[in-house]
């Protein structure tokens, strides 16, 4: 007998699991070796101690009621939980509880494993695949908003807006002289000083346009790789907003009407079209280059024998949500610069861009057009008729609430033309401005200008929206 129970206690002292025998009232009649370790507490401080009393607040009423259910059922249950050590460290915790209903103040075997270290990498990833979600998101509405921007006052107001949103406490704004003993900023480039990052976009009127936030914003390199995209993209928007708009201060003296001149618009189109090439090489060769790593790695640590069922079936999750990431990017890059547009041609393109849409929209997409192969369409025209109906769809999607909406491609008369309409709630064309909601149906107007074409719309509230755009078929070369 002697003999068993030192079989016994030595079995409890080496085994790899830690082991707690407990009672009803859960006051710790016995612990191994190695819960004495890792708790900080020797066996004599956790005898005849509330064993929930090492247990995190957050976590005690779930305890509870765990404990209760298992008196009640006399079942093995097994949970995850969190402990505080003797020295105020979080510890997690995975335990198994087998009740012996037939002992003498209702025994309990608790045997537990430290799952910290595994539980941490679960949350890093979690967040680190969250953060790059914020940071993404940010760059796709960031890109899309700029497109739409025309003056510097508007570029500034929406760069300081993404920063203060997405980097917390980082209190973004513009300098418009040299901070004291720095010598001159090269644009683009980030310089650290007196605890600032000061980032230089460019020069208005031989006066600096200075970025400065606070340097302990950034606190990963994720984050400084999401900077330089913005900036990047930021410092090729202002470079092109400060030419325009010198020329237009050139030629306000001299234009008599208020519309921008073609020349003009057909230029902004084509360097917006040159910023989202160069926006979507960038985010392809940095932010989804680490999404891919992350996501090998990932795939390398699931490959691994010794992570239990469960830990591996969470860590699938979180494999699962780094694709749909990488899905997302891939996705942005596209819409950023529909590839193969010249090699498939506008028809074929135009098919894809509806298989694809239709797949998550709410509307019905019904697309006809005539066989245009013949036509000589230039790269110009082919993106900008492809740029204008995402815009159409945008269009549909945010503000028709249609259920169905029709596409006609033709040509006649040297012009090619394409019909749109859709039976959406429709709105009063003459009250049709910008801030009334209908931003990207002036920008249609204006990139039908552009190529010397025109759009008309009719529309009526409740009645949808007839949009007529026609083009000429063959435009010189700018």
């Amino acid at each position: 007998m002697k003999d068993s129970q030192q079989v016994f206690e030595t079995m409890l002292n080496h085994t790899f699991d830690m082991l707690l025998i407990a009672d009803q009232n859960r006051r710790v009649l016995f612990s191994t070796p190695n819960f004495n370790e890792v708790t900080g507490y020797s066996p004599e401080e956790l005898r005849n101690m509330d064993a929930f009393t090492i247990v995190h607040p957050d976590d005690i009423e779930y305890m509870h009621n765990r404990h209760q259910n298992l008196l009640t059922t006399h079942q093995n249950s097994t949970v995850e939980y969190r402990m505080i050590n003797k020295n105020g460290e979080v510890r997690y915790f995975e335990c198994r509880t087998t009740p012996l209903p037939d002992t003498k103040d209702f025994l309990q075997v608790v045997s537990t494993r430290d799952i910290t270290e595994r539980k941490q990498m679960e949350l890093e990833l979690e967040r680190h695949k969250n953060r790059h979600e914020v940071l993404q998101k940010s760059l796709k509405n960031f890109s899309y908003d700029l497109s739409s921007v025309m003056k510097l006052t508007d570029l500034e107001e929406r760069l300081v807006k993404e920063l203060g949103v997405t980097l917390p406490g980082s209190n973004p704004y513009i300098l418009n002289t040299y901070p004291m003993n720095l010598p001159k900023l090269l644009v683009g480039k980030f310089e650290t000083y007196t605890g600032k990052i000061l980032i230089k976009i460019g020069e208005r009127e031989k006066k600096p346009y200075i970025l400065s936030l606070k340097a302990n914003a950034i606190k990963e390199k994720m984050e400084s790789i999401w900077l330089e995209t913005l900036v990047h993209y930021t410092v090729m928007v202002f470079e092109n907003l400060n030419m325009i708009e010198g020329l237009m201060n050139q030629l306000e003296a001299a234009l008599k009407s208020k519309e921008t001149p073609q020349w003009v618009l057909r230029m902004m189109f084509n360097l917006q079209e040159q910023q989202r090439l160069t926006l979507s090489s960038d985010l392809h060769d940095t932010v989804l280059q680490d999404q891919i790593d992350l996501y090998r790695r990932m795939e390398s640590l699931l490959n691994r024998n010794d992570i239990e069922k469960e830990a591996k079936a969470q860590l699938k999750d979180i494999e699962q949500g780094l694709l749909d990431i990488i899905h997302d990017i891939r996705v942005t890059c596209n819409n950023l610069r529909p590839p193969l547009l010249r090699e498939l041609g506008l028809v074929t393109s135009l098919e894809n861009l509806f298989e694809h849409i239709q797949v998550t929209s709410t509307y019905k997409i019904v697309f006809t057009s005539e066989d245009i192969s013949m036509l000589q369409l230039s790269e110009e025209q082919t993106i900008t008729i492809y740029r204008i109906v995402q815009e159409l769809l945008h269009h549909a999607e945010e503000h028709a609430r249609a259920n169905q909406i029709k596409f006609n491609l033709y040509c006649e008369n040297d012009r090619l033309k394409m019909e749109y309409n859709d039976d959406g709630i429709g709105f009063d064309v003459l009250e049709m401005n910008p801030s009334n909601h209908h931003l990207g149906l002036t920008s249609i107007s204006q990139r039908a200008q552009s190529l010397g074409g025109k759009v008309e719309y009719h529309s009526n509230n409740g009645s949808g929206l007839i949009a007529n755009l026609e083009l000429p078929i063959t435009l010189k070369a700018l």
